[in-house]
């Protein structure tokens, strides 16, 4: 199960990075169930955290609009396994999509520190 909590209304649930030859990154991500995909980070961090680049994939967004972003890999702690993700380069925090939530149930208190978790059903 993983577990996390709520702040300004915005459920927010840590994921480990694995980072190569440097120690395990913790960082929270808001839970985006308009995000199909798995997660995205700010360019400057993707850059930070030297993770390598994959390809260019169009997205459509809120707006309609369509735009290419940068898709880079990562390996994240994901219920206690290492799983290869894709990060989309884009925005200014880090969002958790659906695609890792396959076959999970995901609860949200909506309160200040209310909890969120997501696990299998």
């Amino acid at each position: 199960m993983i577990t996390g909590r709520v702040e300004n209304r915005q459920a927010l649930v840590p994921i480990t990075y694995r980072l190569p030859g440097q120690p395990d990154l913790i960082l929270e991500h808001v839970v985006d169930t308009g995000f199909t995909g798995e997660l995205t980070l700010p360019p400057a961090g993707i850059t930070a955290m030297g993770l390598p680049f994959a390809y260019e994939e169009e997205i459509k967004l809120a707006n309609d609009s369509k735009e290419q972003i940068p898709v880079h890999m990562a390996t994240i702690l994901w219920q206690g396994q290492e799983l290869a993700v894709r990060v989309f380069a884009t925005g200014r925090r880090p969002l958790f999509g659906t695609a890792l939530m396959d076959r999970k149930e995901l609860v949200i208190q909506f309160a200040d520190n209310g909890l969120v978790t997501i696990d299998d059903f």
